[in-house]
């Protein structure tokens, strides 16, 4: 039930790279229509640069387990999706991790709401933007990044197996405060040009 009700996706892969289950939030965060779609795809597929998957593995090899981190990986159509990422070995054989458990977080519009900040010029930005709307922006740019690491402490390795149905509502309220900001930000913008 964890599994298959679990909000965030959830991918199981052979080190190898053989994706062995994964959720159908997951399939749906790459682009897939289904999880079966997904699983006839490697691991491989969705690093843009593989000696990401390569130092990913030694690090695992390592400590067992990756804290959450932004990922940008490569979704069904090419395009980057960016994720909040944890890894877990779940399995090892002879020192080396054999099955390992992903858990992602879809973070694609927060990163694109901040690129856009970012590209605004600080020239550009009170030529073209009233000063109501940039002092808007920025406060919309620091309630995304708090609620982004609220998400962020709330999916550490070490909580995963015991987060609690109030957390999970919780991570999936911030989510969804998430898109309405991310919302405000490009009107904001589109308002500003």
């Amino acid at each position: 039930m964890l599994f298959d009700r679990n909000v965030a996706g959830i991918i199981l892969t052979t080190a190898d790279g053989r994706i062995v289950d994964c959720n159908e939030p997951c399939a749906r965060i790459f682009g897939f229509d289904s999880r079966r779609e997904m699983l006839a795809h490697s691991a491989w597929e969705f690093y843009f640069d593989r000696a990401e998957r390569k130092a990913l593995l030694d690090s695992l090899r390592k400590r067992r387990t990756c804290r959450a981190e932004e990922v940008c990986l490569r979704g069904k159509t090419g395009l980057p999706v960016w994720v909040l990422a944890t890894y877990t070995v779940i399995s090892s054989v002879e020192g080396r991790p054999a099955l390992l458990q992903g858990t992602v977080v879809d973070i694609t519009a927060l990163k694109k709401a901040q690129t856009k900040l970012r590209d605004i010029k600080p020239a550009q930005s009170s030529a073209t933007i009233p000063k109501g709307e940039s002092a808007r922006m920025l406060d919309l740019s620091k309630r995304l990044a708090t609620l982004q690491q609220r998400v962020s402490r709330t999916l550490q390795p070490n909580n995963l197996p015991r987060i609690s149905r109030a957390e999970i509502r919780e991570c999936l309220l911030a989510l969804e405060q998430m898109k309405m900001l991310v919302a405000e930000l490009e009107i904001c913008r589109l308002l500003g040009e």
